[in-house]
């Protein structure tokens, strides 16, 4: 197995942040795909299903959480979760670990369908890449 240390494992499906106030593509709060990606320049062109396809910076795009840190956040704050953010981060937890893309998808979908569990459940693809920090040296 000869695997690159630098190569890095792109997320199948991401969500375009709800919150995002620029979005040409006008695709904020929905899922997409990664069609292409630049790293170094930080930039990710996202396809969708209506065939669209958008360009965007890291920051912009969300990933799931890996499902570790989704039980540690489960258990950390298990008497403070509503009935429904208990089950949807559950599910998402069980999907996750299916490790399909239709399973991933289907875990964002929760995500795209209950607000509340969006800072649980996923981290900015710029985080997970070290582009956040990479830009705050930059400065």
């Amino acid at each position: 197995m000869n695997e690159d240390p630098n190569e890095v494992q792109l997320p199948a499906h991401v969500l375009v942040h709800p919150e995002l106030t620029n979005d040409p593509a006008n695709k904020q709060g929905e899922i997409g795909f990664i069609t292409a990606a630049i790293l170094n320049t930080d930039e990710f062109y996202i396809g969708f299903d209506d065939s669209e396809v958008g360009f965007y910076g890291a920051d912009a795009l969300l990933m799931l959480k890996d499902p570790e840190q989704l039980y540690e956040y489960i258990d950390q704050n298990f008497g403070k979760l509503s009935t429904r953010d208990f089950k949807d981060l559950k599910n998402i937890v069980l999907l996750q670990l299916h490790g399909t893309e239709k399973h991933t998808r289907a875990a964002l979908e929760l995500v795209q369908k209950n607000n509340g569990i969006r800072d649980a459940a996923t981290m900015g693809l710029d985080n997970f890449l070290g582009l956040s920090q990479q830009k705050g040296l930059k400065r």
